[in-house]
């Protein structure tokens, strides 16, 4: 029992001076190890740093302040954001990763909101952002009325036009901070004219401009898009005229009428304005003694919803009118010329001088007198004797005879023969 015990004293102290023989160095050598495991393992999946720009800032809890205020984002809408971690983790990392977070909730007395940086890998360590804070400015919130404009490009087809445009609504609100609000200057919808020759139904996008025409945004309106509706309607020129009705009291004479204008434009639907052509207007004369000007409703010779282009129905109709006159003139018998005399007739008048009368207005009878009346006489294939024969006269169309033609009585007789003492 002794030498079993004694032998395996021996064994256990030979085993103990093993592991106690070079301690220090076994240690050290551990050591290394760990820390050659530990270079290697970092070298394999070193931390690394990587920057994301213009990460857009979530905000949350904007209900807290917008009923009563606008928010107007001065600073922070935006951040960059420097982020470290292993590399393993940072090469798979996004933009879409990375969440940007201002909460209203605990914004300070200086209108600023600390942004937060969160990221769903715990691991990786945020180590610069810029901006640190979301600056915003507080602003009343006010609602305005305003009529909607509308801008029209182009042209309708030739010879067709537009008529007043139909807006609805025509009218929006909006709603912003004060100084936005006060940035528009018209509310502003569009709609294209080119070529139309038919009525225009259109949807149009409302935009709200400035003085300058650029968009004010980030303002709430009431609608964005109206219902436009334009009728488009043919053109068409015609000719006035008048057309005298009656008769004007004795004594009076109508000397001449117009219409003014006397050529019109017509505007209205296509198949009922292609069958309208010329107008004459019916004037009655009963009553008028002296020029007259009328003023004449056109929708009486037009059809419904037919009418002038320029808005108005209304011409002037002038007429002018002269008293008749009469003017006597006397003829002498050497007033009156000869036509075709007969040979070897000597002519001797019968007659002494002869007045006829002329009727009409002062200036035609102001242009008649014994010279432009022409007074002659056609003595062709008259043998000797007496004869009573028509005086001709010429005078204008818009001037009467009142007296009867006037007849000439005349003696033809021969030439006395000369004896030739006579000659001598």
């Amino acid at each position: 029992m002794m030498l079993r015990n004694l032998k395996y004293g021996k064994v256990d102290r030979r085993m103990n001076n093993i592991f106690s023989r070079n301690l220090g160095w076994k240690i050290t050598s551990i050591i290394l190890a760990f820390l050659l495991w530990f270079a290697v393992v970092r070298y394999q999946d070193p931390s690394v740093t990587k920057e994301f720009k213009d990460i857009p800032v979530n905000v949350k809890n904007e209900q807290l302040i917008t009923p009563k205020k606008s928010i107007i984002y001065k600073e922070g809408q935006y951040v960059t954001v420097k982020l470290r971690g292993k590399r393993s983790v940072m090469d798979k990392l996004g933009e879409e990763d990375i969440e940007a977070v201002a909460n209203m909730k605990y914004m300070s007395y200086l209108y600023s909101v600390k942004i937060d940086i969160i990221t769903e890998d715990k691991s990786i360590e945020v180590i610069e952002k810029s901006p640190d804070n979301m600056v915003v400015e507080l602003e009343n919130i006010k609602t305005e009325n305003r009529k909607i404009t509308l801008e029209i490009d182009g042209d309708p087809h030739k010879s067709y036009r537009a008529l007043e445009p139909i807006i609805s609504p025509n009218t929006i609100e909006i709603t912003g901070p004060e100084s936005k609000v006060a940035m528009v200057s018209k509310a502003l919808a569009r709609v294209s004219l080119e070529g139309a020759s038919n009525d225009i139904s259109s949807i149009g996008m409302v935009v709200l401009l400035d003085e300058n025409g650029n968009m004010v945004e980030k303002i709430d309106k009431s609608v964005d898009e109206v219902k436009i509706s334009i009728p488009i309607r043919k053109l068409k020129t015609i000719n006035l005229e008048v057309n005298p009705v009656g008769k004007l009291p004795s004594g009076y004479k109508l000397t001449g009428s117009q219409v003014i204008p006397s050529r019109v434009t017509l505007i209205g639907k296509e198949d009922i304005i292609n069958k309208i052509g010329n107008r004459k207007l019916n004037i009655p004369l009963d009553g008028i003694t002296s020029d007259t000007s009328i003023e004449y409703d056109l929708s009486t010779v037009l059809p419904n919803n037919v009418s002038r282009d320029d808005g108005s129905n209304l011409v002037t109709v002038k007429l002018e009118v002269d008293k008749i006159e009469e003017k006597a003139i006397e003829i002498a018998p050497h007033d009156i010329s000869i036509v075709k005399p007969p040979e070897g007739l000597i002519i001797t008048p019968i007659k002494d001088n002869i007045t006829v009368l002329f009727k009409g207005i002062s200036d035609d009878l102001n242009k008649i007198h014994v010279y432009s009346l022409n007074p002659n006489v056609n003595l062709n294939n008259l043998e000797e004797g007496q004869h009573e024969i028509d005086l001709n006269l010429t005078y204008p169309d818009n001037v009467e005879l009142v007296s009867d033609i006037p007849k000439i009585r005349i003696e033809l007789t021969k030439e006395k023969e000369t004896t030739t003492e006579e000659k001598e």
